[in-house]
């Protein structure tokens, strides 16, 4: 009897055969989500369809944005400190 198992690969290579598939890295991702939500609100709120004011809301979105990138900026250590060896 055939083993039907297939490794990891074959299964990466069998979805990127299918069509449309792309991959994208989780942190990638994340951001495309997060500006598709920030663009959603903000268009909700220039075309009046809710209560919010197009200000407010490109200013939260920047805030957020710059809380977002600072903390990635806090985390870099000196060279050669953390280093596991």
């Amino acid at each position: 009897m055939e083993n039907d198992k297939k490794t990891p690969t074959e299964l990466v290579a069998d979805l990127m055969l299918d069509p449309g598939f792309v991959l994208v890295p989780q942190d990638r991702y994340e951001e495309l989500v997060r500006a598709e939500t920030e663009r959603d609100v903000l268009e909700g709120a220039l075309t009046g369809a809710c209560k919010y004011d197009a200000n407010k809301v490109m200013t939260a979105i920047l805030t957020a944005r710059s809380r977002v990138a600072r903390p990635m900026a806090d985390e870099e250590t000196p060279e050669g400190e953390g280093d596991a060896e």
